[in-house]
């Protein structure tokens, strides 16, 4: 009976160490995954994610009459609600989505007349910075190790956007073209409202 009692205790106390080891194992694999240089982090397949299944469904942009407008009657308030900014400054980032009749496509760039705010430009060629990805409001500078990792973030968004998620849309635009369109708007307390987005949807309506 004792040798019985002995094996199954055996038995338990083996079975003990091999869950402490799987456990031990698994959580330095997560360790390793957190702690990984970002050589070997997918910045292209961040993007992806962050576009398709954040920005697209995710982002919750205002019309830019009412941006416009709610800015006029109080733009600090609006600043505070509606904009998205890293660290002190004048300038926010905001996302937006707007409306219009195409009346010009040259060398990327796109204007649209709309009901509202008149002439917006859409820039679809020089698609740069970190407007779209501080507009989404969906990064922050604490989920990464350093600044450039951070900007790499941008870089990989930027390029995704300006040359695979836009350029079939583009191809079929025409003058006259009734369009709807969403992206991001830098402004600045301090200067005159300059509607320049950065689209990171544009649909034809039908």
């Amino acid at each position: 009976m004792n040798s019985k009692n002995t094996l199954i205790k055996t038995g338990l106390f083996i079975a003990i160490i091999g869950i402490l080891a799987y456990n031990s194992v698994y959580f330095k694999k997560l360790s390793d995954i957190k702690n990984q240089k970002s050589s070997t982090f997918n910045f292209n397949a961040y993007a992806d994610s962050l576009y398709y299944k954040g920005i697209l469904t995710q982002s919750k942009p205002i019309a830019l009459n009412a941006l416009v407008s709610q800015i006029k009657s109080n733009q600090e308030n609006t600043f505070k609600t509606y904009g998205n900014r890293l660290g002190i400054g004048s300038s926010a980032f905001f996302m937006v989505e707007t409306k219009g009749k195409v009346v010009s496509i040259e060398d990327g760039k796109i204007k649209i007349n709309t009901a509202e705010n008149g002439i917006i430009s859409i820039d679809t060629k020089y698609i740069f910075g970190n407007a779209i990805r501080d507009a989404s409001g969906l990064v922050k500078l604490t989920d990464f190790k350093t600044n450039a990792e951070f900007n790499k973030v941008s870089e990989a968004l930027n390029t995704l956007i300006r040359e695979k998620a836009l350029p079939s849309t583009i191809q079929k635009l025409r003058i006259g073209d009734e369009v709807s369109v969403s992206g991001a708007l830098k402004l600045s307390k301090k200067e005159n409202l300059e509607l320049k987005v950065l689209p990171v949807k544009i649909e034809i309506q039908s």
